[in-house]
Parts: C-alpha cells; sequence; structure tokens
C-alpha cells in the first residue's frame, strides 16, 4: 500500500508527463512478485527506500539543504536497521557525501548536517543497540554466527548467482541511472544526489559480493533506494523545468 501512495506521489510531481506513473507503478508491482517476499522484512524496507528516496531528492534540490530534514533521512535509515541489521549500510552514501562535503567546503553548516544525519541515524537504531546489548552482551555486537560473521571473500560463484538473478537487473539499472546522471551538465544538485547513489552502490556492492551466502532478495533494498532516489531527482527537475520554460 505505501508504494502504491509513492506511485501515486510521483503523479503529483509529474502531472505534465504520466509515462513516469507508468514506469514507476511496473516497478511498484514489480516489488509485489519478486522475491522480496521470501523475507517478512524487505516489505517494510521497501517503504522506507521509497520514502528516502523522496527525501534525498527533495533535501537536494528543493528544501535549501534543511537541518530538520537530514536529520529525519538519518532517523529514517536508522529505523531500517531495526527490521534488517544490514540495511545499516543503506547510509554509506550518505557518510561519504558528508565528508567529501566536509573535505571540500570546510564550511560549518555543512559539518553540523553531517552531525545531524549522524544523531539522527544513531537514535533510529537505538532499539537496536539496546536488543544487542541486552542478548549480547554489547551494543555494537551482535547474536549473528556461523558463514553471517565470516570474513569477507570475493567469489566468482556468489557473483554468478546474484549475475543469474533478477535482483541484479534493478542493480544494472540503477548503475546505468547513475551514470545518466553524472552526464548531466550543469546541474550540480541532481548530480549530487548521484553521488550519494554511488557511493552506497559501490559500498553495497563490494559487502554483499564479499559475504558467502547468496540469497535472492540481499541487493532489493539498496537497488531500490538508489531507483527511487534518482527517479524522483528526475522527476523533480523536470517539474522545475517545465516552471521555468512559461515564463521564458
Amino acid at each position: 500500500m505505501l508504494l502504491c501512495a509513492a506511485r501515486h506521489l510521483v503523479c503529483l510531481l509529474a502531472p505534465l508527463d504520466p509515462k513516469y506513473c507508468y514506469v514507476c507503478g511496473a516497478r511498484a508491482l514489480y516489488v509485489v512478485v519478486n522475491p522480496g517476499k521470501a523475507s517478512y522484512s524487505i516489505a517494510p524496507t521497501m517503504a522506507v527506500c521509497a520514502i528516502v528516496g523522496y527525501l534525498t531528492s527533495f533535501w537536494l534540490l528543493k528544501a535549501n539543504r534543511s537541518q530538520l530534514l537530514v536529520i529525519l533521512i538519518g532517523l529514517l535509515l536508522g529505523l531500517s536497521v531495526n527490521l534488517r541489521l544490514s540495511n545499516a549500510i543503506l547510509s554509506a552514501g550518505y557518510f561519504l557525501f558528508f565528508a567529501i562535503s566536509c573535505l571540500r567546503s570546510r564550511q560549518l553548516t555543512t559539518f553540523a548536517q553531517g552531525i545531524g544525519f549522524g544523531m539522527g541515524f544513531l537514535v533510529g537504531m537505538t532499539p537496536t543497540l539496546i536488543a544487542n546489548a541486552i542478548n549480547a552482551g554489547s551494543p555494537f555486537t551482535t547474536t549473528y554466527g556461523g558463514v553471517d560473521v565470516a570474513p569477507p571473500e570475493f567469489k566468482f560463484g556468489i557473483f554468478m548467482q546474484y549475475a543469474a538473478d533478477l535482483q541484479f537487473a534493478l542493480i544494472l539499472l540503477a548503475v546505468a541511472s547513475t551514470i545518466y546522471r553524472f552526464r548531466w551538465k550543469g546541474q550540480t544538485r541532481a548530480r549530487q544526489v548521484g553521488l550519494i547513489v554511488a557511493g552506497n552502490l559501490l559500498v553495497n556492492l563490494a559487502f554483499f559480493l564479499s559475504h558467502p551466502v547468496f540469497t535472492q532478495y540481499y541487493m532489493i533494498p539498496i537497488a531500490m533506494l538508489s531507483l527511487w532516489s534518482l527517479s524522483f531527482a528526475h522527476l523533480m527537475q523536470e517539474v522545475e523545468v517545465a516552471k521555468v520554460i512559461p515564463a521564458a
């Protein structure tokens, strides 16, 4: 239901071109029938990805870098960790973005936004930290064992399993969309969405391709967060262009 609501939100954002509504609707249907339903945690994670994707684009393109919005994005990503522990990696691209931005600009506002995002993320995942402290003796120690805590190792067999799975098609689409976003000139804010997505894809792919276990839904969250972020960025930019052209 939340995915359908996100689709209708896209329709409202792009009243001049309904083809994007059909694309996002098809994506929502794909999520309904894909192997992600094999895990109880994937469905709510998909809803969080859609919301965070919208907020990320709105923050970078429309909201004048609102501090409260950055905290909300961090909070939602932190809350997603309570659904799936590996969702913590969905924040990697955002932390990389803030780190690079701080090194380049050295502005207090940029540093404050990074701190706000980190604090929101930490607050959101507090239930998981408390559960770890109770069950494992430390907030940063989990109850996972066996292959789940094995050291990272890239195996060609694991890569081929992902390559033969439908979720890999979503990853390829996300990578292609990110490259396309970087090719746009004169649109710095929209390209910053691509920077966050690229960092997220890089870290998540490195993590899951080096994990010794293949699962049909492991890469679904990062694929959908990337695609929602890029899609909303594209739609918002087209709406802005449509407003400027009549005025000209």
